[in-house]
């Protein structure tokens, strides 16, 4: 079984992967996935540098991520830009992933840590979906003070994602992350035991 693991930026996702990993499941970040193929010199960093200028790549031949973000995630049309460039070599990485993890994995269990699953259309990748869920308030100063953003940046990137009640209406399994680090890794038990 593959699980699509996700949720809003600052719902606990990251932590609730952590977990997992600790516990012996095989979890594959989708993020780390992605960048592998904006490595210096791929075809993809190209693509991205011709669509957003030179200036979201450093000097070493390196994507500066922060810099890309600040300009799709205050933009739907280059947002979709992105979308489009990534998508289709993010489908064949992914998929690939999958099928080497399911090889591999020696609980059944195989996580995909994606934190647009759903923006993607990639559930379809996956068996059941899990969504890590917390209050608004407290997913903002989560984020404000893990990446130094205002609280104005926090909202702008949150408005790119599909809102978290609509997240937690296609979920098979929601984890409320609202209480302590000791909370949440007895919802992840509880949810593995189900």
């Amino acid at each position: 079984m593959v699980y699509g693991l996700t949720g809003g930026t600052g719902s606990g996702k990251t932590t609730v992967a952590g977990y997992l990993t600790e516990m012996g499941y095989t979890v594959i970040d989708a993020d780390v996935v992605a960048r592998s193929l904006t490595e210096p010199g791929s075809q993809v960093l190209w693509q991205l540098a011709e669509t957003f200028g030179n200036e979201i790549i450093a000097e070493d031949g390196t994507l500066i991520r922060k810099k890309l973000g600040d300009i799709v995630f205050n933009n739907k049309e280059k947002l979709q830009m992105l979308n489009d460039i990534m998508g289709p070599a993010m489908d064949q990485a992914f998929q690939k992933a999958l099928d080497d993890a399911r090889a591999e994995t020696l609980y059944g269990k195989v996580f995909f840590d994606a934190p647009t699953l759903y923006e993607s259309g990639r559930e379809t990748m996956v068996d059941k979906v899990w969504v890590v869920a917390a209050g608004l308030e407290t997913r903002i100063k989560r984020i404000m003070d893990r990446d130094g953003l205002t609280r104005e940046q926090v909202l702008a990137r949150m408005e790119s994602q599909l809102p978290e009640e609509e997240k937690i209406r296609r979920a098979d399994v929601v984890i409320y992350n609202d209480g302590t680090l000791e909370d949440l890794w007895n919802k992840v038990v509880e949810a593995l035991e189900k």
